[in-house]
């Protein structure tokens, strides 16, 4: 993925976070000040209304905590590279020695940016934990007692959710690999000529570890359009009424996510993003609040 993806992808990212917490405020706003509504939870004590410009002051210093914490993460990994680059290849090395497919880098440089790659994306597995953290500590000062209760139901299956996001795209991946392998590579019955696939070991490392970092994420979706319908921010009607623009947004994602432009790669990442996005609207609906 090129880096004015993660630009964007990042870039989304704040902005539906600092919208999140503007449209909570507004909504409030409108609560405290309307008469047929009963009188809400008083706030925590010394709870004030924060203006913009201290939105953003305070989404900055959390956004230096959350990329240091990711630094620290991509160093451990960095150190232990080894174990987890061996980790990476253990899945398809029948395969590799199978088909007789080298691990191939194409300069002096490649060994270095594939080591920086994966250290980059399993550093954000290793962060998840303080990164979650400041995710929390952002929007905290704006949730009413009866909302913090609840949030912090949420975090250990947040963590649950990322690791299972993580695991799946770890053991699917391979198995979609070897799949394309063995029904795209022809039998070789003829002595004289050699097929080799070339970088599929490169890419497929970087895959790996590219996509299961973003499924941890993606994986985060239930818990958070839940919270969000706590608040009252979505309802499951209106994640049903822009189902169709969503499928759109996750296919548009899967695909530059995946390394190739094939539907098929897109697809089987694809596929269990729509399932959790469905998944996302029976929570919506089960937690929402029933005035709604």
């Amino acid at each position: 993925m090129r880096l004015w993806h993660w630009v964007a992808i990042g870039t989304g990212a704040v902005g539906l976070l600092l919208t999140t917490l503007l449209v909570v405020g507004k909504k409030r706003k409108v609560q405290e000040s309307s008469e047929n509504l009963e009188v809400p939870e008083e706030g925590p004590p010394g709870d004030r209304e924060m203006s913009f410009w201290e939105h953003l002051a305070e989404l900055r210093s959390r956004l230096l905590w959350a990329i240091l914490f990711w630094a620290i993460g991509s160093v451990i990994a960095w150190v232990y590279y080894d174990k987890i680059f061996w980790m990476l290849v253990k899945p398809i090395e029948p395969a590799l020695r199978k088909y007789e497919i080298p691990v191939t880098l194409q300069s002096i440089f490649e060994p270095l940016m594939l080591k920086l790659q994966i250290s980059i994306a399993a550093g954000l597995v290793i962060a998840f934990p303080g990164i979650l953290y400041e995710v929390m500590a952002f929007v905290w000062p704006a949730l009413y007692p009866h909302e913090k209760r609840f949030a912090l139901k949420l975090i250990p299956a947040s963590l649950i959710l990322f690791g299972a996001g993580v695991f799946l795209a770890y053991n699917l991946i391979p198995v979609a690999a070897l799949f394309m392998l063995q029904m795209g590579l022809p039998s070789t019955d003829n002595p004289g000529i050699k097929i080799q696939v070339l970088n599929f070991a490169r890419q497929y490392l970087w895959s790996v570890a590219k996509i299961a970092a973003a499924c941890g994420v993606l994986f985060q979706m239930p818990l958070v359009m839940m919270f969000l319908g706590k608040l009252g921010v979505v309802s499951a009607k209106g994640l049903m009424r822009y189902w169709r623009h969503a499928i759109v947004a996750i296919f548009t994602l899967s695909a530059i996510i995946t390394p190739t432009i094939d539907p098929v790669n897109m697809t089987l990442l694809a596929g269990p993003i729509v399932g959790l996005y469905f998944l996302s609207v029976l929570l919506v609906y089960l937690t929402q609040p029933r005035e709604q």
